[in-house]
């Protein structure tokens, strides 16, 4: 890695969302001199339209080993992150404890549960099954149809709007700079030194590193083959105002949708997986079917002003796994593709990044998301 002091920053941080902005306060953390720079505003696209669920236990496949067991440590990293990041930014950023319930409001998806929780116990998951009357003792607006479902204590959430502006002014307290509506960028490498320029916006940096969202855009001009496994996974979701009406303190999920209160009042309602590119508009069909699957969940739903309605695309590769670490040019890495899990993934992996940038540690994980295990076919995955 080179570091000449003749460039005005170690690391220039080509995106601005929760994978750029974790990695760019773990740079900064070892000392790193470091800028993000951001197309649009920080924290906007999938970093946004995220429900903010810690939630490896509930979602963990036993065909899906790496994502289970990378998710747990991530967890179990997540309490130390958010104090030194609250100290840090000196503001709070939503991070709950009470839990995740996935309850069947129907006797079909209890069947699923129930092939879902004996993988988990296959998997020696602290979770629980309960019947749907000790459900409704914790959320007494679950419907009367629940039959029971799946508690996990230890899958929690944070706020993921709050948290996006928490990392950016960590950034800045660290020393580091962030630089938002820049526009498209094209970076290039002339004469040793990485130069991004955007809108007006000239940046000089002996490394350089790709966190952008699905579009990866500079991703896609720099690293094609590496690039041509990352697509968009379109997700719409709604916020709904529970202020009036209180009715859920717990992440609460089905087979079909995600409920997830935040201390502001609002509950995020999602999301919808669709492989329609960069389509941006919501749809009746999904709204409706969100909206559907919520109101047999709890019924009192209904009852509910809309607040929002959004879209975002989830950075998905072809093997579902991040793209993190070195790539085959000088000076370039890649923090991205972290799918479904970016809120959890990214400060753990960002954490493991800048030791292995900085420091020259690797682990297991730097050699298992590599993005270079793309140009090696023939490489144990």
């Amino acid at each position: 890695m080179l570091s000449p002091q003749s460039t005005p920053y170690d690391w220039c941080i080509v995106g601005g969302g929760i994978a750029g902005l974790t990695a760019a306060r773990a740079l900064a953390q070892h000392g790193q001199r470091v800028v993000v720079i951001e197309q649009s505003v920080i924290g906007h696209g999938a970093t946004a339209a995220a429900g903010g669920m810690l939630a490896p236990l509930v979602e963990a496949r036993s065909a899906e080993p790496h994502t289970v067991q990378f998710g747990m440590e991530a967890l179990r990293f997540y309490p130390e992150f958010v104090a030194q990041l609250q100290a840090e930014a000196e503001m709070n950023v939503g991070y709950r404890t009470e839990g995740t319930l996935v309850v069947a409001p129907d006797r079909d998806q209890a069947e699923q549960l129930r092939h879902l929780f004996a993988e988990q116990q296959r998997l020696q998951l602290p979770v629980e099954w309960l019947s749907g009357y000790e459900l409704r003792q914790i959320e007494p607006y679950l419907s009367p149809t629940v039959v029971g479902g799946i508690r996990s204590q230890q899958d929690h959430q944070v706020d993921n709007r709050l948290l996006a502006v928490a990392l950016a002014r960590a950034v800045v307290r660290l020393g580091g700079k962030v630089i938002e509506n820049v526009g498209e960028l094209y970076p290039e490498r002339v004469g040793g030194t990485w130069q991004a320029e955007a809108n007006g916006v000239s940046i000089k940096a002996a490394n350089i590193l790709l966190a952008e969202g699905a579009a990866a855009t500079a991703l896609r001009r720099m690293l094609p083959d590496i690039a041509k496994h990352l697509r968009p996974v379109k997700g719409q979701f709604l916020r709904l105002d529970q202020r009036e009406l209180h009715l859920i303190d717990h992440v609460v999920r089905t087979t079909e949708v995600y409920l997830v209160p935040k201390n502001n009042g609002q509950i995020v309602v999602g999301a919808s997986a669709e492989d329609r590119g960069f389509d941006n508009r919501n749809t009746v069909g999904e709204i409706f079917e969100l909206l559907r699957a919520a109101w047999e969940c709890i019924p009192a739903v209904r009852e509910l002003p809309i607040l929002e309605t959004g879209v975002g695309f989830r950075p998905a590769t072809s093997d579902h796994l991040p793209l993190l670490g070195r790539t085959q040019i000088e000076g370039l890495a890649v923090a991205a593709g972290y799918y479904r899990h970016g809120i959890l993934f990214a400060p753990y992996a960002a954490h493991l990044l800048a030791d292995h940038l900085v420091q020259q540690a690797s682990n297991q994980w730097i050699h298992t998301f590599s993005p270079e295990r793309f140009h090696e076919p023939n490489r144990q995955r």
